[in-house]
């Protein structure tokens, strides 16, 4: 199973585990909360029902109190209604009278000094200590008060017309009257009590005894008790500050002011705090006064006296059984989901140690981009293999593959492409191959392949031709089309070699024999290529000492103007002196020099030893000079070759030089699917003036499309184009094609390789612009070529 399935498959399964085991503690979970949520509401409850009983008893004792109290007053009225002398008093005003219409001081002066009635007052008086009654008084049919217990007090009573009064207007209706209302002269609340006095069936008058309000305070001593009238005003508290507060939609709100002014001596009412409880499944509970607890409100009716008694109780309970209920929850809750999870745990565990050591074993014998063997499954597979071809006598071929320019892609284009390429390509090898057949990634961008239990070696060289061929085809990378090609080295066992790093050493070599020979091919190892690799071993571990052992030094070749045959352009071409080799050929060392990317620090050697002979031959050459310098595209990629550059623009404008006295030589391959990095660096050349050419240009990816894109210079014609100029030769059509397209693209064209005096005068009929070659000189050290300037610009 591919690794990525493996662990795929290996998620699924501990995601459906971790699924299962979620599942359960939900189920667990939901259990218990319904569970507990069914007890607590019971439990709750039964606190409910008990605190209810035991504040309805409450209630009831507290309203048969304020009745026991009551009930003597209330027959106090109906005793004193049957009186003769109170019958005679009222019997002195017609029924059907309107009020007094002296001031009130007269009316009191009169009815007080008036014999018959100051009588009836001292009786009234009398019989208010012994009644228990806190104030009785007479009203004529009119409903002036002609007799008052307080006859002889400054708030007297006497005088006072009560006709707007409840209690008075049922008197005249004929029964029995009972009011809450403020005293009008004591301006004390109480309870009036009245009962008509009818004489021959005419409605003469009534006698009227009071209940001061603050009096009946004693019967209250819890603060959670208070009583109302009938309007919803709270007349009595335990406590003192709820009193003239009312009920919520109480009767008094529809009340006009003037009503509640002549009932209560106030126009404003708070409202009680009453409200629903936010735990909505105990409807009988209330928020009370703002307080947390919740209350319950029992009322207890009196209406003979038109009085509520309420007990507002708080149900502590409550608040205790949500808070056990809560933990309890949260602990059972918690304690059966640790246990479904350690069950769980513990499956997921077994399970996950059986895979991992399939994972682990994987990943430690898996490429994990590719998901191919890498080199520890490649080196077991292959010595495998070597055993059961000992035991067959069949050849094994090992086929060592490297991706070509897939460097150039990584660099230009990203590591995430580079990926992505990797793993197409290694779906096609492993498309190419047989079942029986082992491909591995070693690496990069290196594979391998073992070819095993050969009945015919030929079959190695047809699969590595079917791999070339599948690997030149167009990759398709996202918005990207690349181009890559192979180059593939291989080897037999036991032919070539019997150990397994001897193989993979043959393999390499053959591998990069095909490099050289041009690449998108394969070689066989021979001895002789193992020879050439040690020698090229060497020249690499010698090629790291040359720049600081001074081996390194600059020739250069002039470029000619073909209209003028004035030389104002040189080439600096890097030439290597080998204490012990001689020298040392470019083609030999840049390739070495670009795999170790000692190429930055050489390019570096080369533009500043540039510099210094530029200065010197453009304050010679009237013309001003230009030098060519080759930059290579590992140099672009470096992390640090924008600060290079700058550096090296500094030390320009330093020695009065500018940008236009040097031109970077670039390569097709760098242009090809270039990235937005490497657009960025060729501006900033720009910026700087620094002229931008194209080397070798034709025996690569030639496209017109880069041309237009990026801000080039000129174009170096190969000289394998050059080299075979005749006058009806192809290749002077293909050099006349390229010299007007880049002229129609603005941009000039240099000759390479310019040998005789038929391909000067060609290219000069063709309109190019300059030419370069042995024609007009051999590269020369520096010091060879300012005397050879300086003799021929004479």
């Amino acid at each position: 199973m591919p690794y990525s399935n493996l662990i795929a498959t290996t998620k699924i399964q501990q995601r459906n585990t971790v699924i299962l085991t979620l599942l359960l503690v939900v189920f667990w979970l939901v259990s218990v909360v319904f569970l507990a949520e069914r007890h607590y509401l019971s439990s709750a409850r039964d606190a409910i029902n008990q605190e209810t009983l035991h504040s309805q008893q409450r209630a009831d004792d507290l309203a048969d109190s304020i009745q026991r109290n009551l009930s003597q007053l209330h027959g106090t009225p109906d005793l004193l209604s049957t009186l003769l002398r109170v019958k005679w008093a009222v019997s002195r005003f017609d029924a059907g009278g309107a009020p007094s219409a002296l001031p009130l001081e007269a009316r009191r002066k009169a009815w007080t000094e008036d014999p018959a009635f100051n009588d009836l007052s001292r009786y009234l008086a009398l019989s208010e200590q012994y009644l228990n009654a806190d104030l009785v008084y007479v009203v004529n049919a009119a409903g002036d008060c002609i007799a008052a217990s307080n006859w002889d007090t400054q708030g007297s009573s006497i005088g006072t017309n009560f006709a707007e009064r409840d209690f008075f207007k049922s008197n005249k209706n004929g029964q029995r009257g009972i009011q809450y209302a403020m005293g009008k002269t004591t301006h004390i609340a109480g309870l009036y009590f009245s009962t008509p006095v009818i004489i021959d069936g005419k409605f003469m008058g009534a006698v009227v005894a009071k209940a001061d309000v603050p009096n009946l305070s004693f019967l209250i001593k819890q603060l959670d008790a208070f009583v109302t009238d009938s309007n919803g005003v709270v007349i009595l508290a335990g406590d003192k500050t709820l009193e003239m507060y009312t009920l919520p939609n109480a009767a008094i709100a529809a009340f006009s002011e003037q009503e509640k002014f002549a009932r209560y001596r106030r126009n404003n009412f708070s409202t009680l705090d009453i409200v629903p409880w936010e735990n909505n499944k105990f409807p009988s509970l209330v928020k009370f006064k703002n307080q947390p607890e919740p209350h319950l409100l029992v009322a207890k009716n009196l209406p003979q006296y038109g009085l509520q008694v309420y007990v507002a109780s708080e149900v502590t309970a409550i608040t205790s059984l949500a808070q056990n209920h809560f933990w309890l929850t949260l602990l059972i809750g918690a304690l059966g989901s640790i246990l479904i999870c350690a069950v769980s745990g513990t499956v997921l565990y077994l399970e996950t140690l059986k895979r991992s050591k399939a994972l682990l074993w994987r990943k430690a014998n898996f490429d994990a981009l590719t998901e191919l063997p890498n080199r520890e499954l490649f080196h077991d597979r292959l010595e495998q293999e070597i055993k059961k071809s000992v035991r067959s006598g069949l050849p094994i071929a090992l086929l060592l593959i490297d991706l070509d320019q897939f460097k150039e892609v990584n660099d230009t284009l990203g590591h995430e492409m580079g990926d992505l390429l990797l793993q197409q390509a290694a779906n096609r090898i492993v498309n190419c191959v047989r079942a029986t057949d082992t491909v591995a990634r070693l690496g990069g961008d290196e594979f391998t392949v073992v070819l095993p239990q050969l009945h015919d070696v030929l079959i190695a060289r047809q699969l590595a031709q079917k791999i070339i061929n599948k690997l030149a085809e167009p990759f398709y990378l996202r918005d990207e089309v690349i181009h890559i090609s192979a180059s593939i080295g291989i080897t037999l066992y036991p032919a070539d070699a019997t150990e397994i790093v001897n193989l993979m050493r043959n393999a390499d070599q053959a591998m990069y024999a095909a490099k050289n020979e041009g690449r998108n091919r394969f070689s066989y190892f021979t001895r002789s290529l193992q020879e050439a690799a040690q020698k090229r071993l060497h020249l690499t571990n010698d090629l790291r000492g040359a720049l600081a052992n001074h081996q390194f030094k600059l020739f250069f070749q002039p470029i000619v103007s073909l209209a003028t045959d004035r030389i104002h352009k040189a080439e600096a071409l890097l030439r290597w002196q080998h204490p012990t080799r001689g020298m040392v050929s470019p083609a030999d060392f840049i390739p070495l020099a670009e795999e170790t990317r000692l190429i930055v620090e050489i390019g570096a050697f080369v533009r500043k030893e540039s510099l210094a002979w530029c200065k010197r031959w453009n304050n010679l050459n009237p013309e001003g000079f230009q030098i060519s310098v080759n930059k290579s595209p590992a140099e672009f990629t470096d992390e640090n070759d924008s600060a290079n550059v700058e550096i090296f623009v500094d030390k320009l404008n330093k020695m009065g030089l500018c940008g236009e006295n040097f031109v970077f030589e670039i390569t097709e391959g760098l242009l090809l699917n270039a990235d937005v990095r490497i657009h960025e660096k060729l501006m900033e050349l720009r910026d700087a003036g620094i002229q931008v050419s194209i080397d070798d240009f034709g025996t690569g990816y030639s496209s017109l499309s880069y041309l237009k894109k990026f801000d080039i210079d000129y174009l170096k014609i190969d000289q394998s184009f050059v080299r075979n100029l005749e006058s009806d030769s192809n290749d002077v059509a293909l050099c006349e094609a390229i010299i007007v397209m880049a002229h129609k693209l603005g941009l000039k064209v240099i000759a390479e390789g310019v040998e005789t005096e038929q391909q000067r005068d060609l290219l000069s009929r063709a309109g190019c612009d300059y030419a370069q070659g042995y024609l007009y000189a051999k590269p020369m050290p520096p010091e060879a070529f300012e005397q050879w300037l300086t003799a021929r610009n004479a």
